[in-house]
This record gives C-alpha cells, sequence and structure tokens, in this order.
C-alpha cells in the first residue's frame, strides 16, 4: 500500500496561533487601559490642587488690597463650592495673619479639600508691610 501525502497550498492562521494572538492583544490593551485610569485620576487630581490654587490666590489677592490695619488676625472659616468636570468639590478656606516685627504682617491662606477619603491642603504666604 502506497501512502500519499496531500500538500496543501492553504495558507493562514491555525486556530491557535489566532487564539495567542488575542490574549496577548486582550493582555496589551488591559495594561493600557490601566495606563489610562491612572492619567486621568492625576489630571482631576491635578486640577483639584489647580482649582484650590486659583482659590487661595484671590483670597490672598482680596487680604492684601485690604489696608494694614483693616486687617484681622483670624477669620471664621470659609466653605466655597467649585465644579471640577461637572462634579461638586467643597474647598474650606482658612485665613490668618501673625504680627512679625511690629510693622509686618505674615498673611496665610490655607484651602483643604477631600480627595479620596484624605485631606489635601494648599498654603499660600505672604507678608504685608505698613
Amino acid at each position: 500500500m502506497k501512502w500519499q501525502t496531500l500538500r496543501s497550498n492553504d495558507s493562514g492562521f491555525t486556530l491557535l496561533e489566532v487564539l495567542v494572538a488575542m490574549v496577548i492583544m486582550v493582555v496589551g490593551l488591559l495594561g493600557l487601559l490601566q495606563a489610562v485610569n491612572v492619567s486621568m485620576e492625576h489630571n482631576l487630581r491635578n486640577m483639584a490642587r489647580d482649582e484650590a490654587s486659583r482659590i487661595a490666590d484671590e483670597r490672598m489677592n482680596s487680604l492684601l488690597a485690604r489696608p494694614f490695619d483693616k486687617i484681622s488676625s483670624t477669620y471664621s472659616p470659609e466653605f466655597v463650592p467649585s465644579r471640577i468636570r461637572g462634579v461638586s468639590k467643597n474647598y474650606t478656606v482658612e485665613k490668618k495673619s501673625t504680627e512679625v516685627g511690629g510693622s509686618s504682617l505674615q498673611l496665610e491662606v490655607l484651602v483643604s479639600w477631600a480627595y479620596k477619603g484624605t485631606t489635601q491642603q494648599q498654603e499660600l504666604v505672604s507678608l504685608k508691610t505698613r
């Protein structure tokens, strides 16, 4: 009995090769998706910090615009609502002034907000002289 070998001109991929290629692509895409999530989280955190810096800058400018004798040593906390990417975020602003050398005041503005269960803070300090 003679054995015949069949020659196949079918060029293509086997099912196993296709499955392996799909697994490799899925692993790569999952890694890419995780990178996108991390970058979005960092972007959101930076946007919240930028908003806190803007609020601190506004409050500091209002303190610096006041006459020297009209600046109080303590202020009650102020709550500032804001929206970042359509999400409400509340900031707490604390202001205080400390006399430095008799003719100068150290002005401090502390802005705090909650992010993922932790309190974040942004502080701005300036001096005002007579």
